[in-house]
């Protein structure tokens, strides 16, 4: 396999193959079997020293046109793959619609249209950006007819209307020439990743992220509206995003898959919506599929890998993408100097090494490979840790690497939290919060009435388990399963982080603050922050987070106040933790998809930089090999 960077789309194109995007800025032909065939030369920013991911892909004629995480809009030649045009995303706008000193927001849209030998798509502001195709000039910029909206996916294949859906649940219905949208119509309450014609029924299928009114956050999947905004038939099937949609050649089939890492396929011969079979055992989550002229189907995972299968969901290739990330970082009880990482193939013991004062090293100490999914959460034991893996296993590990027990969970697993004595552990998956004996293994109670999928989990100081619940609800339960304090996060959890007596809950929104037992929120971080925050730190009176918007920012903790704010981290992060130099210097380390550990100073006094990178360590990648793809 070619050295490719992890891709971030797929797209099919008849009688060329299969087209990848990357998360450096970079294109990628692969033929039916996955063989990479020719890679572009140089991405866009070869006239810019860092490469941004491309999320937004089009073809027209013998073109490529990509729209990149800034909003740089750039055109490529089809056949070499060789860069042809660049929009830069700071200079595509219009400048009276701007703030002073605004700069381009980065943002992972996916919407590109073309009509009539024309382009529409959001630039780095999100303006409307309407091109001409044959000379590739800027016609015209504009605000969207409903005000400010981030695009996600234009629809220009039904008759008679055009239907372009956005970020925030909508879909909207009319003319893009005109730039009027009479009909819009509410689906959803979050993202709309896919809006698609169904020429079948004479319908759009759209996908909803968050689900709507009394699925608000609970659960979510398709929907079809008809082509005058009616809405049909919904389908909620997921307890996570939904990423990916498309139709079979002769539209008797669809295909649609997500977060879950399940690929339904619809059996579409009947309006009435049917799933006809479930395909799991990917990898990884599902965040693009696409169907070639042939009628065999290509998923992509957050990963990286790219699996091909026949109409059936039998498994025909793979990729073999040579993956790795960081998932979480944890001290190792009695050394100070050393963090135990979760990675894509197990654990990774790093040590921070100074020989020098003020040149420190992460150094890569060691390696357990579990032979499961990816290592999603772990904590550290006295002798040992234990750590949850994809898509729901638990499993003990004893200081000299044995495997002491594992137990599979009964739905997809988010989290993994330990007592503060260290004899239980707390899973958050989608059947509920699940509580184990750390010895032994042995279930020792759940909790499954929650109003929604347990996505976070933690351990307040006295022993009570503190739950989080996708659509936001935080609660703490005493050792008989009472409620003991509840309250609303405002947005969905990823991680809660316990310091005495405040929680932190990551997420959708921010940071949020809260002090144990207190109704309301304390504190919330959230200035200039882009997309999910994954994670935080507190160090030395400063609030460290990370979010999918590839950020590092440095707070204030106790007023809040922004004091730094880094973009430039190589991808996704997931992991972060403290280690103390010589002379108790504060280091930061941050770990994420790819493989990364950015260490970063922290130093509250440097007022021009709180943050300082120091250096990069990248553990090697995984063998790319996950043989359940494809399993019931």
């Amino acid at each position: 396999m070619a050295n490719l960077e992890r891709l971030t789309r797929i797209v099919n194109s008849p009688g060329r193959g299969l087209l990848g995007a990357d998360a450096r800025g970079g294109l990628h032909w692969l033929d039916r079997d996955l063989n990479v065939l020719s890679s572009s030369n140089s991405s866009a920013p070869s006239q810019d020293p860092a490469g941004d991911p491309i999320y937004a892909v089009t073809f027209v004629d013998d073109w490529i046109v990509t729209r990149d995480k800034t909003g740089t809009i750039s055109r490529w030649h089809a056949d070499t793959l060789r860069l042809s045009d660049r929009l830069d995303a700071a200079a595509t706008a219009d400048a009276s619609l701007l703030l002073e000193g605004e700069q381009p927001a980065p943002t992972m849209l996916r919407g590109i249209g073309v009509w009539d030998g024309k382009l529409y798509t959001n630039n780095g502001y999100f303006q409307v950006v309407v091109i001409d195709l044959e000379t590739f000039t800027v016609e015209r910029i504009t605000e969207w007819p409903h005000g400010y909206d981030m695009l996600e996916w234009f629809c220009t294949d039904a008759p008679g209307v055009h239907a372009v859906s956005d970020r925030s649940g909508r879909i909207h219905l009319g003319s893009l020439p005109e730039l009027s949208f009479p009909t819009v119509v509410q689906v959803d309450t979050s993202n709309v990743h896919r809006v698609v014609y169904d020429a079948r029924h004479n319908r759009l299928w759209a996908l909803g992220d968050a689900g709507i009114d009394e699925t608000h956050n609970i659960a979510n999947g398709v929907i079809t509206v008809g082509l005058d905004g009616t809405v049909g038939e919904r389908f909620d099937y997921a307890r996570n995003d939904v990423e990916g949609l498309v139709f079979s050649p002769d539209f008797t089939s669809v295909y649609t898959g997500g977060f879950d890492g399940e690929l339904l396929i619809f059996d579409n011969t009947d309006p009435e919506l049917r799933v006809a079979k479930r395909v799991g055992g990917f990898s990884h989550q599902i965040i693009d599929i696409t169907v070639d002229e042939y009628g065999d189907v290509y998923t992509l995972t957050q990963d990286g890998e790219v699996t091909a299968l026949t109409a059936d969901g039998t498994v025909r290739a793979r990729l073999g993408y040579g993956r790795q990330c960081v998932w979480d970082l944890q001290p190792v009880p009695g050394d100070d100097g050393a963090l135990l990482a979760a990675t894509d193939d197990g654990t990774a013991l790093l040590r921070l090494v100074e020989q020098l004062p003020g040149h420190p090293a992460l150094v890569l100490a060691g390696q357990e490979f579990s032979g499961l999914g990816f290592t999603r959460r772990l904590v550290t034991l006295d002798d040992g840790w234990a750590g949850v893996f994809w898509p729901g296993t638990v499993r003990r590990v004893s200081g000299a690497g044995h495997v002491v027990w594992e137990r599979q969970m009964p739905a997809v697993s988010h989290t993994l939290s330990r007592s503060p004595d260290g004899s239980r552990l707390l899973v958050a998956c989608n059947a509920g919060a699940i509580e184990l004996d750390a010895a032994t293994g042995e279930e020792l109670s759940r909790i499954d009435d929650l109003p929604a999928s347990a996505w976070a989990s933690a351990y307040l100081e006295d022993g009570s388990r503190l739950i989080a619940t996708r659509n936001g609800v935080m609660a703490a339960y005493s050792a008989e399963g009472e409620a003991t304090w509840t309250t609303e996060l405002g947005g969905y959890p990823k991680r809660l982080l316990v310091e005495g007596n405040r929680v932190h809950a990551t997420g959708g929104g921010g940071i949020k603050e809260f002090e144990v037992g207190e109704p309301k929120l304390g504190q919330r971080f959230t200035e200039l922050l882009d997309n999910t925050c994954e994670n935080s730190v507190v160090a030395d009176g400063v609030l460290v987070a990370i979010t999918y918007g590839l950020q590092v920012a440095a707070y204030d903790h106790e007023t809040g106040e922004l004091l730094g704010l880094h973009e430039d981290l190589p991808d996704f992060p997931k992991g972060i933790a403290l280690l103390r130099g010589q002379g108790g210097a504060t280091y930061v380390v941050i770990g994420g998809r790819g493989g990364y550990l950015r260490l970063y100073r922290l130093d509250r006094e440097r007022k021009d930089s709180v943050l300082t990178a120091v250096r990069d360590l990248w553990l090697p990648t995984s063998t790319g090999d996950y043989p359940n793809a494809g399993t019931r």
